[in-house]
């Protein structure tokens, strides 16, 4: 499937963290220390028309756990299974041996 120096796009998820506020999950600057109702907000949402939250404003909601896609890794070595190597992890400069547990 794969081979060596070969470029590969890879597909996957980033860590998952739950939900956070806008203060971690965007980096917006905290309120005033006597701000009322709570000070880890957004101070304005937008103006009073449109009527409508724009999508550029930064909410609260899910943080991490998002599709991702990293084009152009190469694969430098494709190594053996256990089965024809017992020590599958060394490569000659190593003085312990070892193999990958799968």
């Amino acid at each position: 499937v794969f081979s060596q120096d070969e470029m590969v796009d890879t597909i996957g998820a980033t860590k998952g963290k739950g939900i956070a506020g806008v203060v971690t999950r965007w980096g917006v600057t905290r309120l005033t220390r006597k701000t009322h109702r709570g000070l880890r907000k957004v101070a304005c949402i937008g103006s009073w028309h449109p009527a409508r939250v724009s999508f550029q404003v930064p909410r609260s909601g899910q943080r991490g756990y998002h599709h991702r896609t990293e084009i152009n890794k190469k694969i430098y070595r494709i190594g053996k299974s256990l089965k024809e190597d017992a020590n599958n992890a060394c490569t000659e400069n190593d003085l312990t041996e070892k193999a990958i547990t799968p």
